[in-house]
């Protein structure tokens, strides 16, 4: 069973993404990824979210635990830790520097996002 977690960090009705292209498609998502080998889901999105964004946060509480392709996916609502920089785009750890699929971060205004699937989900917990 394969486990995921992503970040919900809300600042001035702006909500932080990043845009992936994979070989197949090019989308923006919250900041997140797997959880490893003796790591709580907590822990997890804190490192996905500085290796991602160069951010550090905290986990505020959990706002949905969903079943996905054969795992789950965890959100969390967070919060920047106080004198934390602006979010700058960081690398996935697992690919090669020459295949990595991070291409932006940035924080993006909520009230133009109320299609997308993953940001409808949160809204409605909030």
């Amino acid at each position: 069973m394969r486990h995921r977690v992503c970040a919900a960090l809300i600042e001035d009705k702006q909500i932080l993404m990043v845009e992936l292209h994979t070989p197949s498609r090019t989308f923006w998502t919250l900041p997140g990824g797997g959880v490893e080998n003796g790591e709580t889901k907590e822990q997890a999105i804190v490192r996905e979210v500085l290796e991602e964004t160069h951010l550090h946060v905290t986990v505020e509480h959990q706002l949905y635990d969903i079943s996905i392709n054969q795992g789950t996916e965890t959100c969390f609502l967070v919060r920047r830790v106080a004198n934390s920089s602006a979010p700058r785009l960081g690398i996935d750890p697992e690919l090669p520097l020459d295949q990595q699929e991070l291409r932006t971060v940035c924080f993006r205004p909520l009230k133009d996002l109320q299609d997308d699937p993953q940001i409808a989900r949160l809204l409605t917990l909030l």
